[in-house]
């Protein structure tokens, strides 16, 4: 877009100064001298229009002191005294090598320089007729006020060409030179490369000190002098690139114009098209460096590769070439500017995705910490000391057999959707549901210290949105909700697990396993919430819980203690409390081998609890170990041999 935008022209000016920048102070041509009517030689001598007898003695006193060529910026173009005239006609044919300049209207056409013969401001005839060449002295500026560039020649309507002021001089003095072979645009036009900053470049005389004798001959001798106004009041000067603010006289830039010309300093724009290639790939660089780069090592590239370009603009300018540094950079903060926009959209939309996705598993809050440091959600699989839970309907085969399948939807959206919003309430990640099960762990992928709590919070939690639940009107008449919910805590393997096409982030390990084994359970002992000793001893302080059992779960040789939570500190009864005391009374028996003190206590148990899931099983078990005593060393551990 922008090497397009460029082929048309656009900030033309911008570039223009830019490029004015680019100037340097150089060595200009010591063989030109420059006569200055200025403030000073105007107090000598009288105001402007001087007698052109003064005229006739200032070329007299340069052709006698040997100068080369007399570039005489001044017109005469109306008839003055007779004598007057007569005198600096004789002074300009005696001289024999006197420019004088002709002020031409131009109008440009069709990219070229037109002149209207009519309206041509020429010396009168007995000076032109004298004058070995006249030239014309247009310096036309830029559409910015600037002079840069001046036309060799300039043609009128009828083919015939009138030459350029300083192009004259420069025939005089160096007709070896072909102007032709310089740098010019479809309107013969050179840019001009200055040597300085106006009025302190050349060697310059005041015209007053000339005409007393006060400048030697030798100042003169063999130069091209180029006499005219340099005093503010006549207002022939104008802004050029070297300017910095302060003008240049008119008869300053026709000796910068001769300069070039003879010392072939012009300057070359480079081809359009050309440069608008290397736009396109200058943009085409960029965009790869934002693209594929990060933004630590992409943007100090980019600017050093603007850098870059600025420092070629000079190297080129220093040989000639005008480089345009304003498009480039245009393409530069364009193209960093798009790419990275691009960038931050599709960051934006993934970062809309990601929170869409992570908001399935984990609460708002987690997701908000997540995004806000994404290091924290480490791809790949890592271990990590994370508690598990398991939860799953009792009956729920019965229950599905009782009801219409779009019934059964509708309750286990409902049931599910309860539960989930349960696990996110306690900042828990769910993992998946399984059938009407649902698993969900803490610890990753953020760090949660009492990720042990949570998990056992959470799952008394979901006992009493059950329990709201059967209140409720929601449910099919006579339809019951109960769930066993299994915790377990411990070391686990943690990341996004799957295949390159599907993967999910889960956890995986032998911990793991036992959760599930403990959800299990809940059915063997009709309880609603077991957990492991490890994450009892994490929750102890904070809950209220039994030992219910000392078991090899299946899969596992090593024996689990196992604990009931009966509810959180502080909002259990005190029945509660005494059910904890007398049920391990009776497993402490149990666990020594008295099984009939065991079946008493549970028993006694039971007439204030009748419903004790565990208090009939450990009867089961005690009057099973009567019939079938057990090995010398047993230590009280029950063999699961199902999951």
């Amino acid at each position: 877009m922008v090497a397009g935008v460029f082929l048309t022209g656009a900030l033309r000016s911008w570039s223009d100064r830019a490029t004015d920048r680019l100037f340097l102070s150089r060595e200009p041509d010591m063989s030109v001298v420059i006569v200055a009517i200025d403030d000073a030689s105007l107090g000598v001598i009288g105001r402007w229009p001087w007698p052109r007898s003064v005229h006739a003695k200032l070329i007299r006193t340069l052709s006698e002191a040997g100068a080369s060529a007399i570039a005489y910026d001044v017109n005469f173009p109306e008839p003055s005294d007779e004598w007057e005239d007569a005198s600096l006609a004789d002074a300009i044919r005696q001289a024999g090598n006197v420019v004088l300049p002709v002020e031409l209207s131009v109008i440009e056409v069709a990219g070229r320089l037109v002149f209207d013969p009519a309206a041509t401001l020429t010396p009168i005839p007995i000076l032109t007729s004298v004058a070995r060449a006249i030239g014309h002295s247009n310096t036309p500026m830029d559409p910015d006020g600037v002079v840069r560039r001046v036309p060799v020649g300039i043609h009128a309507p009828d083919g015939s060409e009138v030459r350029a002021f300083s192009v004259q001089a420069l025939d005089i003095t160096s007709p070896d030179i072909d102007v032709r072979k310089a740098s010019m645009d479809r309107a013969y036009r050179v840019v001009i490369g200055y040597a300085g900053p106006p009025k302190r470049t050349y060697q310059t005389v005041a015209a007053a000190d000339v005409l007393a004798g006060a400048v030697p001959p030798a100042v003169f001798r063999g130069r091209a002098v180029f006499v005219g106004s340099t005093a503010p009041d006549l207002h022939d000067d104008r802004l050029v690139p070297t300017s910095d603010g302060t003008p240049m006289p008119g008869v300053e830039i026709h000796a910068s114009f001769y300069d070039t010309l003879k010392n072939a300093g012009w300057l070359t724009p480079i081809p359009p098209y050309a440069l608008a290639g290397g736009l396109f790939l200058v943009a085409l660089l960029v965009a790869l460096l934002a693209a594929f780069l990060h933004a630590r090592i992409g943007a100090p590239l980019t600017v050093v590769l603007w850098i870059a370009l600025l420092i070629s603009a000079f190297f080129l300018f220093d040989r000639g070439w005008i480089m345009d540094v304003v498009w480039p950079t245009l393409a530069i903060a364009f193209s960093y500017a798009a790419v990275t926009l691009e960038r931050r959209i599709t960051s934006d939309r993934e970062r809309a995705r990601l929170r869409d996705a992570i908001s399935r598993y984990v609460t708002p809050s987690v997701v908000s910490r997540i995004l806000k440091d994404p290091s924290t959600l480490k791809l790949g699989g890592e271990k990590r000391r994370m508690s598990v839970l398991f939860s799953d309907i009792r009956g729920f085969t019965s229950i599905a057999e009782g009801m219409p399948p779009e019934r059964l939807v509708e309750v286990m959206n409902l049931y599910l959707t309860r539960m989930t919003d349960v696990v996110f309430e306690h900042e828990g990640v769910l993992d998946k549901y399984i059938g009407d099960a649902v698993m969900a762990f803490w610890n990753a992928p953020i760090d949660q210290k009492d990720h042990a709590l949570r998990s056992v919070r959470t799952a008394v939690a979901m006992q009493e949105e059950v329990t709201d639940l059967n209140r409720s009107k929601l449910l099919p008449k006579g339809v019951k909700l109960k769930i066993g919910i299994g915790i377990n805590t411990g070391d686990m393997i943690v990341g996004n697990m799957g295949s390159e096409a599907r993967f999910d982030y889960t956890v995986i390990g032998d911990d793991v396993n036992l959760a599930s084994r403990l959800e299990s359970l809940t059915k063997e002992y009709d309880v609603g919430i077991l957990v492991s000793e490890a994450t009892y001893m994490e929750v102890q302080d904070q809950v209220l819980a039994r030992r219910i059992d000392r078991v090899a779960v299946k899969g596992k040789s090593a024996p689990v203690l196992v604990y009931e939570i009966l509810g959180m500190e502080g909002s259990v009864s005190a029945r509660d409390r005494i059910t904890v005391a007398a049920y391990e009374e009776a497993l402490d028996a149990y666990f020594a081998s008295k099984f009939d003190d065991a079946i008493t206590k549970c028993e006694a148990l039971a007439t204030t609890a009748p419903k004790d899931g565990p208090c009939q099983t450990l009867i089961r078990r005690a009057g099973h170990m009567k019939e079938h005593r057990p090995p010398p060393g047993w230590n009280g551990v029950w063999v699961m041999h199902s999951k």
